[in-house]
């Protein structure tokens, strides 16, 4: 497919590595920069540098032959721009395009669409983010969570800690705890534990297993004692993404929502003023504060802030001076190292860089992929494929399972078949129609995967 990427930014250039390495046609667009320079002699890619919204730069970048256009600037109107030039001038079929600014996003179902701007996916990643942490806080002891099959399925990391229901015992142990449960992958010292089956369960492994959602707080069980999220949660403010989590869980928790910006806190007063959330204005990381407001005795509390640093430093201080369960949000990906080792001073890393490509590349849905979730900042994912075809014409469809070779690291978890749920064991027979669910180690894989079920080409489409 030949895809046009507007904007280097770190989303774009991680989104531009992922299509290449997926066998891609991509072009990458933008303002003139050292940065976009180099970009080429590292990634194999055309680079056209220009104003991206210019009619005469997106011709140079091959508008008039180009199936996708992704639009990742930092500049919402940017976006907007592009993706208008390119369907009116260049008629690309289709248009997906970054936008944080809540005017937008309050009425884009007015403002985007066939009918309006042409636009056809609008990702935002502040709206992403508060999705992810509310469903983190509503499967407790999980540290990431990826659903599918019309989240009736879902991936879930979860920590080895105290009170699990089988530390100790062997990871096979798992498939008898739970029915329809699979374990997909065991990280020991962030190492892949390899034929992980018959090692022993022990405190401090991560375990990413596959399980029907309303089954997830049982399997993580076996793994730790899950601790429920209690009444009180504290956020540490000045972003549209806490402001929005404030809101949403204010109707099932008492919230303390701290903004730094004085004039902020004051439209927030009124803007929140018919729920339950309390505003304080302050900075988050003042000790003072935390000790005189009591946060430190609250059940969960979520580093939202725009800043890294403040969100790693008050995570640390709460986590030191008492027991509250942290979530932070961390942009930039080098600092994950700090944030979950050694000690675990913070529970739960959220990346919108990771939420947001996932959220695009689940969109693109090429060659049989209907959904994607990039896990362990982009070095893993889980994957949806829609098995298609027939005996004659796939490389899948009436084998077992156990039969099939596999690319290196990849793992079937479940698969719906008829709004059924089915264990992917040894035995399991593909049909046409399944929706399978996978886990890939290592997302380079994923290639191989997808060729692995894709129909071969004489395959004529059912309509």
């Amino acid at each position: 497919m030949n895809i046009i990427i507007i904007g280097a930014t770190s989303v774009g250039l991680e989104l531009a590595e992922y299509l290449v390495n997926g066998g891609h046609a991509v072009t990458l667009v933008d303002n003139q920069s050292e940065e976009l320079n180099q970009v080429a002699n590292r990634l194999d890619l055309r680079v056209v540098q220009g104003v991206p919204s210019w009619p005469s730069v997106l011709r140079n970048a091959g508008a008039e032959n180009t199936e996708l256009l992704v639009a990742t600037s930092p500049i919402d109107e940017m976006n907007i721009a592009a993706c208008s030039i390119a369907a009116s001038l260049f008629r690309i079929p289709r248009k997906i395009a970054r936008i944080r600014s809540p005017d937008y996003l309050l009425e884009a179902d007015e403002i985007f669409g066939n009918h309006a701007i042409p636009i056809d996916h609008v990702i935002s990643p502040e709206h992403l983010i508060s999705q992810s942490i509310i469903e983190l806080l509503t499967i407790p002891g999980a540290s990431s969570i990826g659903s599918f099959a019309d989240d009736r399925i879902v991936i879930i990391s979860a920590r080895v800690g105290r009170g699990g229901k089988l530390i100790g015992k062997e990871y096979l142990y798992v498939k008898d705890f739970e029915s329809k449960v699979k374990v997909l992958a065991v990280y020991r010292k962030k190492q892949l534990l390899v034929n992980f089956e018959k090692e022993l369960i022990l405190s401090g492994d991560t375990v990413f297993f596959c399980c029907e959602r309303n089954k997830a707080a049982s399997v993580i069980s076996a793994f730790s004692l899950i601790e429920q999220s209690g009444k009180c949660i504290a956020i540490a403010g000045g972003t549209h993404t806490a402001d929005e989590i404030a809101k949403k869980l204010s109707t099932r928790y008492r919230v303390k929502l701290i903004e730094p910006d004085a004039q902020r806190a004051l439209r927030l007063s009124n803007k929140l003023k018919d729920t339950s959330v309390e505003i304080y204005n302050s900075d988050s990381a003042d000790l003072d504060f935390l000790i005189e407001e009591h946060i430190g005795e609250a059940d969960r509390f979520i580093a939202a802030s725009p800043s890294d640093e403040t969100n790693i430093i008050t995570a640390f201080m709460l986590r030191r001076m008492g027991k509250v369960k942290t979530i932070a949000v961390i942009r930039n990906a080098r600092f994950h190292e700090i944030t979950t080792g050694a000690g675990r001073e913070i529970d739960i890393v959220v990346s919108p860089k990771e939420a947001t490509i996932s959220a695009i590349l689940s969109q693109i849905r090429q060659e049989g992929v209907e959904k994607m979730r990039l896990f362990r900042q982009g070095l893993s994912e889980g994957i949806e494929l829609h098995v298609q075809g027939s005996k004659l014409s796939s490389k899948v469809i009436g084998k077992k399972a156990g039969d099939i070779n596999l690319p290196t690291g990849v793992t079937l978890g479940l698969a719906l078949r008829n709004k059924v749920v089915h264990l992917i064991d040894d035995n399991f027979k593909f049909e046409d129609g399944d929706r399978v669910v996978a886990y890939l180690h290592d997302h380079n894989q994923m290639r191989s995967l997808v060729e692995l079920f894709r129909p071969h080409s004489f395959w004529i489409r059912k309509w």
